[in-house]
């Protein structure tokens, strides 16, 4: 519950602002995370292990600075969620480097209506993820033992920085309402994830699915 007034509170700045239309829902999803080498040197850009994939669940407020129509509409989006961050060894799968996150940030974009019931978006911003510092391996032996791409054993900061993508479709249930969506959405890590030696990041994909409530703030004529 804290976490999802932490949502509403992102966007308290902008109510001064004349919006005419606040969406706001929950979100869930399934998608891929890994951990990438990011020194410069002699090898280029690694990925760590496989793919590490998990569920995703959250809740977002989106802010329309007009209504979605046939002209161009922006919005800023502010969510939560949680999901796992971290590789799966690529030798045993058992083995995994899983970091419990919960992720907050802020997205500027634009929709489009396609039909008066179906709409496209495209965001992009900046996010904050909160990683959990205690149990994140899985096994006593070295995570070199089973991730031979890491130099250094890996120690995950408190926190880190990330650039977020994310293109959608709405489809309008009930008009002025309700509406259900689908998007593709991917976040990587501009910022150092460990604490440790080296410089590590975190890089992942997934598809999303939710439901947004209306509230419909436009004058009536």
């Amino acid at each position: 519950m804290n976490k999802i007034l932490l949502t509403f509170l992102c966007l308290m700045p902008l109510l001064n602002l004349k919006a005419q239309q606040i969406e706001f829902g929950p979100t869930i999803g399934y998608r891929f995370n890994n951990i990438v080498d990011r020194e410069v040197g002699e090898r280029r850009r690694a990925v760590i292990g496989d793919a590490l994939w998990d569920v995703e669940y959250g809740f977002q407020a989106v802010y329309n600075f007009r209504k979605p129509s046939e002209v161009m509409n922006y919005r800023l989006t502010a969510f939560y969620n949680n999901q796992q961050k971290g590789s799966r060894s690529e030798f045993d799968s058992s083995k995994q480097i899983k970091i419990n996150t919960d992720g907050f940030g802020v997205m500027f974009g634009v929709a489009r209506e396609v039909t008066t019931s179906w709409i496209l978006t495209m965001n992009i911003g900046i996010g904050i993820n909160k990683m959990d510092t205690k149990n994140y391996y899985n096994d006593e032996a070295s995570q070199f033992y089973y991730f031979h791409k890491l130099s250094y054993d890996i120690v995950p900061k408190e926190s880190e920085v990330a650039f977020l993508y994310q293109i959608g479709v709405e489809r309008v249930i009930i008009q002025n309402k309700l509406l259900a969506f689908v998007d593709f959405h991917g976040d990587a890590g501009i910022s150092k994830m460990n604490s440790s030696i080296g410089k590590y990041g975190n890089q992942g994909l997934g598809f999303g699915l939710g439901l947004r409530y209306l509230v419909d703030l436009s004058k009536k004529d």
